[in-house]
Order: structure tokens, then C-alpha cells, then sequence
């Protein structure tokens, strides 16, 4: 009898707790960056930490296939990464670069054909940083920048960029995270980069954006003084590895090393080594200062 009541009162308790967990996840804001030089008003989710004394921040730059999934919420790696950012106690900002454009996603444009390239992204993601650090509850000495892709992509560039062509009263980066960049011009421009630590996490069967130009470049990165570029290859991995859907064939996209598509899709032991990674590199970067 006491286990015909327990079976039967499982699912109602199961149901309470999903409805707890949903009613305490945070709410991201949507919020209107000032106008960029072309006249774009770059639209934004912004997700807070908790408390009101000034906290880590990270900037968080979606791939080419936008911030949105199908049927129109934020796609589920960028939830994921907003609540798991949010549960360590950053703030999180995620600039829709695409949609502000009237976009959806790019992935299926060829590179040359492209309306928004990486050089826009980066004007992007530095009006971005400059929101961030001006915003009273986030500590402008600890902001740090992560994508996936093409915003991987993009963040590698935004510190190519910043080195090049700084601007009075930037905000430091903190550290820039990055997953399955495309690194083959970078790496043949003998690229520059901010000096500020980099964490490079590659698909070893990446066959879209492959992961030897990304090794060949920090290893030039790494050779340099006072460098910190840590890599790291995931066995049996392809593009997304991080994420949780099966590994398909898009034929689709025109942009891989094969005309016949490129692979996408999640590997479970890649995927819980590289946010354990992440997890670990956030802690490390975005760390309290001591005081001088």
C-alpha cells in the first residue's frame, strides 16, 4: 500500500520540483545598446548577477547560426550558458548582432556572400564591452569574452583589433574562451593578440571550421613572453561538440572542408570536459583582484 501511494505521489513531487527549478531560473533582459557609427541599434540579452555589489561579467557571442533556435526562443546552448554563467555569480550580456540586422543566421551563406562579416561582429562586440563596463553592478576589471564559432571567431579578432587600434578608457579583457574558431587567416597573418589569457577548445574531426590552423596559431601565440594560451582538442569531436543534439551531416553549408557538408553535433565526454574547462578558466580569469 505505502509503495502504491509513494509511486503515485513521485510524479506530482517530480512536477513541483521542475516547476520550482523554472520559477528560480533567471530572467534575461532585453535591452537597446546606444546606435553604432552605421546607425544599427544593436539589441542585447543582459542577465544580472544577483546582489548589489559589483561583479564578473562575461560577453557572450553567438555562432552564425544566431541567438535564436527555430521556433523563436534563445537557442538552448545560449540559455544553458546564460544560467550556468549566472549560477557561478557573472553577469551575463549576449549582443544579437543578426536579428538587429534583420537576420536570422548566416551559416548557409558562403563566406565571400556574407552581409555580416567578422570585421562588424567585432564593432559589435566592442560597443558591447563598452555597455558592460559601464554598467554599476558589473566590475569593469573583470569582464570577460567567450563565443562559439563564428562569434569564436570574432572574439580572437576583437583582440587582434584592440592591440591594433586601441581606444582611451577600454575596459581591460579579462580572458576570452573560445569554441571551434575558424583560425586560418589569423594564423597566416601571424595575428597579434591583446594580452590577455585564451582558452582554445577544438573538435579533432572539426571538418568546418578544423582545428590545425587554431593549434599552428597559439603555438605562435605561446612562443610569445608572457603569453597565456591554453588548447585543447577533443578526440571523436565535430563542430558543436559541446552541445547535446546527434551528430548530423549539413549539406546545408557551403563552408567546410568537403563540398559534401560539414558534421555537427554533440559528444557527451567532450562536452562535459570542455565546460568543466570553462568552468575552471572563468574561476582562474575572472577572479578577485587583490588590492595593491
Amino acid at each position: 500500500m505505502l509503495a502504491t501511494v509513494f509511486r503515485r505521489l513521485l510524479p506530482a513531487a517530480a512536477l513541483g520540483l521542475l516547476a520550482a527549478c523554472a520559477m528560480a531560473a533567471p530572467a534575461l533582459q532585453r535591452v537597446d545598446l546606444p546606435p553604432l557609427p552605421s546607425g544599427v541599434v544593436l539589441r542585447a540579452h543582459w542577465l544580472p548577477a544577483d546582489g548589489t555589489e559589483r561583479r564578473p561579467a562575461v560577453l557572450a557571442l553567438h555562432g552564425c547560426g544566431g541567438l535564436y533556435a527555430k521556433g523563436g526562443g534563445l537557442a538552448e546552448r545560449y540559455r544553458e550558458t546564460a544560467d550556468r554563467l549566472h549560477a557561478a555569480g557573472y553577469a551575463v550580456l549576449m549582443p544579437d548582432s543578426f536579428g538587429s540586422r534583420g537576420l536570422r543566421e548566416i551559416c548557409q551563406t558562403r563566406y565571400r556572400e556574407r552581409s555580416v562579416d567578422v570585421a562588424q561582429r567585432v564593432q559589435d562586440a566592442r560597443a558591447a564591452l563598452s555597455w558592460l563596463a559601464n554598467q554599476p553592478q558589473v566590475d569593469a576589471q573583470r569582464i570577460g569574452v567567450m563565443g562559439w564559432s563564428n562569434g569564436a571567431t570574432t572574439a580572437l579578432n576583437l583582440l587582434e583589433q584592440r592591440r591594433a587600434h586601441p581606444e582611451p578608457g577600454e575596459a581591460p579583457i579579462a580572458g576570452a574562451a573560445v569554441f571551434y574558431p575558424g583560425c586560418g587567416p589569423l594564423a597566416k597573418r601571424q595575428a597579434v593578440l591583446e594580452n590577455a589569457p585564451v582558452l582554445m577548445l577544438l573538435g579533432a574531426l572539426d571538418d568546418w571550421t578544423p582545428p590545425q590552423p587554431c593549434v599552428d596559431f597559439a603555438r605562435g601565440l605561446q612562443a610569445q613572453s608572457g603569453s597565456d594560451v591554453t588548447v585543447q582538442v577533443y578526440e571523436g569531436s565535430y563542430h558543436g561538440f559541446d552541445g547535446t543534439a546527434p551528430v548530423r551531416l549539413r549539406t546545408d553549408v557551403p563552408n567546410g572542408t568537403s563540398a559534401q557538408g560539414v558534421h555537427q553535433g554533440g559528444n557527451p565526454e567532450a562536452r562535459a570536459k570542455s565546460l568543466a574547462a570553462l568552468d575552471a578558466f572563468w574561476s582562474r580569469v575572472l577572479a578577485a583582484r587583490a588590492a595593491p
